[in-house]
């Protein structure tokens, strides 16, 4: 099951964006300055008296330096504690980041209800935040399984630009998940998020090109996609571009560079990679 579960996406990569929106307090555009050079020291120094005294977007940035170990010892307790502050005063970035922590049970025992519960109280205003309500009901964490409501919000959050989103409404088209199996609307939704840079979209353009699913089978498209996919950090289509150097599928046949493609995989915990490494290497 766990293999089946999207991650959970945190807000961290917006948090100067969200914060920046909200009037300037003293010592709020220092710290947000600071996190930006990346001088942790002092964002905690700025955020620490103002979440003290009940600033949400301190509390909410003050949060991200403890769950990631940023200018001082990650402490996803303290995360919690201070995530819930600002999210019980409405910032959707803390309320999406709230639902995280209890679906992956980080400073607190797993609750699907209540990553539900903060999931939705952020989601009109939080793009991340559909996108995760939109996963709880796609594998019924929470809450029933319902894949048209899965779809209706990542279409949602897609159609605002959310690029996770546009690549799982691709995936919900190719699997026929909550919407009539359409090839054609997943490869194009594929091709919108990997034009944005997402890597799991790159690697499932090359899946469907490596076996003509849904498209004329294309090797070269295949090969073209999963090097894009690994030059983002894409771990499996380490393997798929191992599998197609091997074959000579695409690409000209090298066995060396097969096994170097297939050893990157099995490091960083692609079982499939080690199997072949074993068959071909005999270690």
């Amino acid at each position: 099951m766990k293999r089946l579960l999207r991650p959970i996406i945190l807000a961290a990569a917006t948090a100067i964006a969200i914060a920046a929106a909200t009037p300037a307090r003293a010592g709020l555009d220092e710290g947000l300055q600071a996190m930006k050079d990346q001088d942790y020291a002092t964002a905690l120094r700025e955020f620490a008296p103002l979440a003290k005294q009940g600033d949400p977007e301190a509390q909410f940035n003050l949060a991200l330096l403890y769950h990631h170990g940023r200018g001082v010892p990650q402490d996803y307790k303290a995360a919690l504690k201070w995530y819930r502050a600002a999210a019980e005063a409405g910032h959707p970035g803390a309320q999406n980041n709230l639902g995280t922590m209890y679906r992956r049970g980080l400073g607190v025992a797993v609750n699907y209800g209540e990553a539900v519960r903060w999931f939705r109280a952020a989601a009109e205003r939080h793009l991340l935040a559909k996108n995760n309500l939109a996963t709880m009901y796609r594998y019924g964490l929470g809450v029933p399984t319902d894949n048209i409501e899965a779809f209706r919000l990542y279409l949602e959050a897609a159609n605002a630009g959310n690029v996770k989103s546009i690549y799982d409404v691709g995936r919900m088209f190719e699997l026929g998940r909550g919407v009539k199996q359409n090839f054609e609307q997943a490869r194009a939704y594929y091709r919108k998020a990997a034009d944005a840079g997402y890597d799991r979209a790159m690697y499932r353009l090359g899946t469907m090109y490596q076996s003509g699913n849904g498209v004329e089978r294309d090797d070269a498209a295949a090969v073209r996609w999963f090097k894009q996919a690994v030059e983002k950090g894409h771990v499996r289509a380490l393997f798929a571009l191992g599998l197609m150097t091997e074959q000579g599928r695409g690409v000209e046949a090298n066995r060396d560079e097969a096994i170097r493609l297939y050893r990157q995989a099995a490091e960083k915990g692609v079982g499939a990679a080690r199997s072949r490494l074993e068959k071909m290497t005999g270690k």
